[in-house]
């Protein structure tokens, strides 16, 4: 530094205003030897404020430019400026209040200002938009106009305003700042593709969310992002490049087009990335017979994925898939378990889907609650057999003959194949679900006791079949109760069906396509936006 320099830092140091004044004034701008230094040179003009304000609100206002100066919190000070009548001060706040301010009258009051104090910037505003005009429309096309004026730096001073908008939950201000941000042909800069995706990822959580933006430039913006490893851009944009709307967003405000193979590309990076959804999305482009990305091996693939992440259409969806083409019992118990899964979290398609595999029996719950305590007074290990047959529907054979700890499952109860039975499809296995949390409950209590030997009678090989069939009937005729009220009745036929496959397909074929259906946002075809 040169001694002068050095002699006048000194100076400052020591309090002499005009030195402040000087050194603040050469830090700001970056003259005469001394390195542009914005935090310093305010340091020194802070000192000389209170003595000088009028100077010290010029040099501000004339050094910085518009984000600058409220990067570093002065917009008090430009507006004290402004109120001095410094038109340079009001053009700035004006900007400032249209981009910022919810209502946009607040800064056509300082444009009108700058125009007759001659800011010839201000006047040609005027001329060109209607001051009475205040819409949405015209606000942004004021300011569009606006950014070819030097000392405002537009692309950070928009980032700002965008962060803005964010902390304090003001969407209009946030899709303004995002419609200005947004030029077809410019270079994407990735501060503000960044910002950009933070915005439209707040939009898209907003009910009726509607932004008027240029879609070339959000595809251009999100590409740049992706590029940089950004999963939830890839999600983002790959989800409206298929066709499916994000959040609240219309896919249609996003991209101009449908591209499926672009988006196919996206989604994997962004299920690569650990956003789950992204499988879900994949599997139902891929599994679109009509689709251009039409791969059933991949759909299936993407919906195991889909399902393992947690995402209960796809437990659902998968296991309907594994249900419909199952061909022994462990396809159905793995189908069984998907479904279950799903019903649990609530998915009410699931539900319906599992209690086509339940028969039904007679009676109300009560009645039937009052029977087996009292015939669990006599005979303890058959009211637990009565109370499991009644809960999953099963058959007077198939209850009389299930091995209650071998057969129990997560899901629900596997009646195995009956050695005791030759007719082959009277005595092969069936899964029947649990359909509820007190059937379940209800099995495990009786697992419990059976397991622990406290009941005699009970077990799997603690039996006489014909023996055990004698005594069902004469224990319900002694209390006098219908065998419909424990047990089902199904020919073989009809328990054949139950046990999956194509025949259980035809026969639950509504709810196997409910299960099943995809959505329809997401059908390939009309791939133009409107």
């Amino acid at each position: 530094m040169r001694r002068p320099d050095a002699q006048l830092i000194s100076r400052a140091r020591r309090g002499d205003i005009a030195a402040c004044l000087e050194a603040g004034r050469k830090y700001l701008q970056g003259t005469s030897g001394f390195p542009r230094h914005v935090t310093l040179g305010l340091e020194y003009l802070q000192h000389a404020e209170p003595v000088r304000a009028g100077d010290t609100q010029q040099l501000i206002v004339e050094s910085l430019d518009l984000f600058e100066i409220a990067a570093h919190g002065r917009i008090a000070t430009l507006e004290q400026a402004a109120q001095a009548r410094r038109v340079t001060a009001q053009l700035k706040l004006a900007i400032w209040l249209s981009l910022t301010a919810v209502d946009a009258e607040e800064g056509m009051c300082w444009f009108r200002s700058a125009a007759a104090g001659g800011e010839a910037t201000a006047r040609s505003v005027l001329t060109a938009y209607s001051s009475d005009d205040t819409s949405e429309e015209r606000v942004v096309a004021r300011l569009r106009a606006l950014r070819a004026v030097p000392g405002i730096g537009w692309t950070d001073l928009l980032t700002l305003a965008m962060d803005r908008a964010l902390m304090r939950r003001e969407p209009q201000n946030l899709f303004r700042a995002l419609a200005l941000s947004l030029e077809p042909d410019a270079a994407p800069q990735p501060c503000l593709a960044d910002k950009v995706f933070e915005a439209l990822s707040y939009a898209s959580t907003l009910p009726a969310a509607a932004i008027g933006v240029d879609r070339r430039a959000i595809e251009a913006l999100l590409d740049d992002c992706v590029a940089r490893g950004s999963s939830g851009a890839a999600l983002m944009l790959g989800q409206a490049l298929s066709g499916n709307d994000v959040g609240s967003l219309p896919w249609a405000s996003l991209v101009a087009s449908q591209n499926f193979r672009k988006a196919s590309a996206l989604l994997m990076r962004a299920a690569d990335g650990g956003r789950g959804v992204a499988w879900t999305r994949l599997y139902e482009i891929h599994s679109n017979h009509n689709g251009s990305v039409a791969n059933p091996p991949m759909a299936r693939f993407c919906l195991e994925k889909a399902a393992a992440t947690g995402a209960v259409v796809a437990q659902r969806r998968l296991g309907a898939t594994i249900l419909r083409s199952s061909g022994s019992l462990r396809d159905v118990e793995h189908g069984m378990q998907w479904l279950f899964q799903a019903a649990q979290a609530g998915d009410s398609v699931a539900y319906r889907l599992l209690r086509t595999f339940v028969l039904l029996v007679d009676g109300r719950n009560d009645d039937a609650s009052q029977a087996l305590e009292a015939i669990a007074q006599s005979s303890p290990g058959l009211a637990l057999r009565l109370q499991v047959a009644r809960d999953f529907g099963l058959t007077k054979l198939e209850a009389m003959t299930v091995d209650l700890v071998g057969g129990q499952r997560p899901w629900g109860l596997v009646v195995g194949r009956n050695p005791f039975i030759r007719h082959a499809k009277l005595s092969a296995p069936r899964a029947v679900p649990a359909i509820s949390e007190e059937v379940q409950q209800n099995l495990r209590r009786v697992v419990a006791q059976v397991a622990g030997g406290g009941v005699r009678g009970a077990e799997f090989h603690d039996f006489d079949l014909r023996h055990r069939m004698v005594k069902v009937r004469q224990i319900l005729q002694a209390h006098g109760l219908a065998e419909s009220m424990f047990f089902a009745r199904a020919c073989s036929n009809e328990l054949d069906v139950l046990r999956g496959g194509g025949r259980w397909a035809r026969l639950a074929k509504a709810e196997v396509e409910e299960a099943l259906a995809l959505p329809e946002s997401g059908a390939e075809g009309s791939n133009a936006a409107p």
